[in-house]
Parts: C-alpha cells; sequence; structure tokens
C-alpha cells in the first residue's frame, strides 16, 4: 500500500500502518555512480556519505530553543554529486528524480544554497545530486537532513574549502560525530559538543524499533506554538529557576503540562550529558525512561510506540523511550539481550495483530566523509 497508504491507515484512525516493506538497503558504490552516469550522462565527481541520526533526548523541544543529544547511525544516505555549467539543481533517486516538495530534495536544496551564499559554489553553477538512502522514511532517523549534510560536505570538499562553524543545526550531528560518541547540540549558538558513548565497550546496544505509525498531523507545530505561548507569559523557558512558581503563573492546564515536559526534559539531559562525561553510559537508561514518561505530558507517545517501550522495558532493555515525532523508539540493551527484545517486541505487536516493527541494532557511527 506504500507510504501514502499509511497516512491513509493513520488518518482514518488505525493504530499503526506498520512498516513500510523491509528496511532499505544502500546501493552498493558502484551502482550508485553508475545510475548516475544513466541518469545525468556524466560520471559523478565522488561519492559523499552522512548517517542517520537517532534522538536520545531533547528533540521535542526545539521551540524552546532547548539542547538535544543525538547519536548517529550507521545506516544512511550516500550522494553521488557532480557539478555543471548550467545553473540547475537536479536531485533523483536511482528509481527517478525528487519532487522539489520531498523533504531531502528540499534539504538538498539548502545545502546548494547555503554553498553559493558563502561564496563556495558560483552563482552560475548547477549540481546534479543522486541519493540513496539506507534509511526509512517518516521514521525521524533524520534521512533528509543526512542527504543535506552529505551534499554540503560534497560541495565544500569540490571547492576546496572547509565547512564552517555553525553548520545548520539539521545537518550538525551528520558532520560532527564520530563512532562511539554522542553528540549534544545546542540550538542558541548552533554548536556541537560531542561526547563519549562507548556501547560495543560497555557491551551494550542501542536498538531501533521503527513502527511504522504515524501520527494523525504533524504535532510539531501545534507543540511549538505551545511552548511560544507559554514563553510569551513566562519568559525563555531555559531561563526557569522555580518551576512550581512557573507553573502556577499558567492558567492553562494544557500549557503547564507543555512547560513541565519542556523544563524537566532540560534536567534530565543535562544529567545524561554528566553521566556520559564520566564514562558511565551505562547509567543513563533510567534517565531515558524517565523521559520517555514525561513524553506523556506532552501529548505523545503514539500507541505503537508505547506498546514497544514497555515490552522492551520488560524484555530486559535498560532504558527506553520515544524517538522522534513518529513511530520510532529506542531501548538501551545489552548485547546478550538484544534478541531477547526483539522476539518479545515482535510478539507482542503479533498478539495484537499489528504489522510486525522494523527491529534493529546498532552503536554510535562515525559522521559524515568522502567515500573513497
Amino acid at each position: 500500500m506504500g507510504v501514502t497508504g499509511a497516512r491513509v491507515r493513520a488518518v482514518l484512525g488505525a493504530r499503526t500502518g506498520g512498516p513500510v516493506g523491509a528496511w532499505p538497503e544502500l546501493p552498493g558504490d558502484g551502482a550508485l555512480a553508475l545510475a548516475f552516469g544513466e541518469r545525468f550522462g556524466a560520471e559523478p565527481e565522488g561519492l559523499w556519505h552522512a548517517p542517520g541520526r537517532l534522538a536520545l533526548m531533547g528533540e521535542h523541544i526545539a521551540a524552546s530553543a532547548g539542547p538535544a543529544l543525538y547519536a548517529a547511525l550507521p545506516w544512511g544516505v550516500t550522494a553521488a554529486v557532480g557539478t555543471t555549467t548550467d545553473g540547475h539543481l537536479h536531485v533523483a533517486t536511482p528509481s527517478g528524480p525528487l519532487s522539489d516538495r520531498d523533504r531531502s530534495a528540499r534539504a538538498v536544496a539548502g545545502s546548494v544554497a547555503d554553498a553559493r551564499d558563502r561564496g563556495v559554489l558560483d552563482t552560475g553553477a548547477g549540481v546534479r545530486v543522486l541519493i540513496g538512502s539506507g534509511l526509512p522514511a517518516h521514521a525521524s532517523l533524520g534521512r533528509a537532513a543526512a542527504a543535506g549534510a552529505a551534499v554540503s560536505l560534497a560541495l565544500a570538499d569540490l571547492a576546496g574549502a572547509g565547512l564552517p562553524p555553525g553548520s545548520p543545526v539539521d545537518q550538525s550531528v551528520s558532520l560532527d560525530a564520530r563512532a562511539g560518541h554522542a553528540v549534544r547540540v545546542n540550538r542558541t549558538s548552533g554548536r556541537t559538543t560531542v561526547l563519549p558513548f562507548d556501547l560495543a565497550g560497555a557491551g551494550l546496544r542501542l536498538v531501533v524499533l521503527e513502527t511504522g505509525e504515524l501520527p494523525r498531523r504533524d504535532p510539531r507545530p501545534i507543540r511549538a506554538a505551545e511552548l511560544e505561548r507559554a514563553q510569551d507569559v513566562l519568559g525563555p523557558l531555559r531561563a526557569v529557576q522555580d518551576l512550581p512558581e512557573a507553573l502556577r503563573g499558567l492558567q492553562n492546564p494544557v500549557l503547564r503540562s507543555r512547560v513541565e515536559y519542556a523544563v524537566t526534559e532540560v534536567h534530565r539531559l543535562n544529567a545524561t550529558v554528566g553521566l556520559l562525561r564520566a564514562g558511565r553510559a551505562v547509567q543513563i537508561g533510567p534517565v531515558l525512561s524517565a523521559s520517555h514518561l514525561s513524553l506523556r505530558r506532552f501529548g505523545l507517545p503514539l500507541p505503537a510506540v508505547e506498546l514497544a517501550v514497555e515490552t522492551a522495558a520488560r524484555a530486559g532493555a535498560r532504558g527506553s523511550r520515544m524517538s522522534g515525532w513518529a513511530g520510532t523508539a529506542l531501548a538501551l540493551v545489552g548485547e546478550d539481550r538484544v534478541a531477547d527484545v526483539a522476539e518479545a517486541v515482535r510478539g507482542a505487536f503479533a498478539e495484537r495483530g499489528w504489522p510486525e516493527p522494523r527491529v534493529r541494532a546498532a552503536v554510535p557511527a562515525d559522521g559524515a566523509r568522502r567515500k573513497p
């Protein structure tokens, strides 16, 4: 039925449309370069890869300029890139051109515009991009941001220029990540901080539980508007010191719930950062679970995500949480329990007659790079 069908089912009230097919496989480098040549009649000038990202905490409070914590994934986007003299941007996948409305195409267009603004790309130069993706759509795993990051790096490399500080926040995780590390993003300054997150060394894995569930409508603009309304009364939420007093200053109970979540999430994130700095990644599980429970004060998560998170916890996960805005959850799991957690989650969905979720285990991966 495809992605559109999944959205229709969500709008009609189905609890979960389920993942659309198997986890997508990234085309090989040779196949991607060949597809570029077949589409554009020339060889690419190179291939660049950028990883997807998994939100660990803080991604829901962007409207209050709060920080966020991410890990890069071993799956991502590879872009074959070439420049021309026609002044036009062409973005495609091996299966055909992308619409200008496609999120990945918009991210690539943003990277090209930024390169022009910085003088990295001549005004009259054109760009051809062929994207191969190993990330599912609509899963809050940063597919569009990875496409934009790969092209940003490609254009900088081709011009012999480095990426400047303050790259777009939505690309910064892909650009700055390192294997065995997490990336904290400061949305106020745009700065990133790379923190030790050596799960492999600790015998742990991040298990991605992608249920395919889609909200009936995108909650992000609604939540952003609620936080902005609260800040009109309270001032910047990141400056709130006395939470009970701040909550008493809001008459609307919905806004009180949203502020309670946003303010306490920053404290949870700071606690997690402190544990990572101390090399105690094994202890962040309860904080992840507390963050998930608090998301209910934010009108989230979705039913399929709740089932995945609760089942993973019962099956031995050290912590579990909704990740992003749609149907994805994460679980911090000992490597010896990954199979048990995956089997339990799949079984719980089968008992309800829901489509089987996609389940993959990962450790934090490297950031964007040029392929050999």
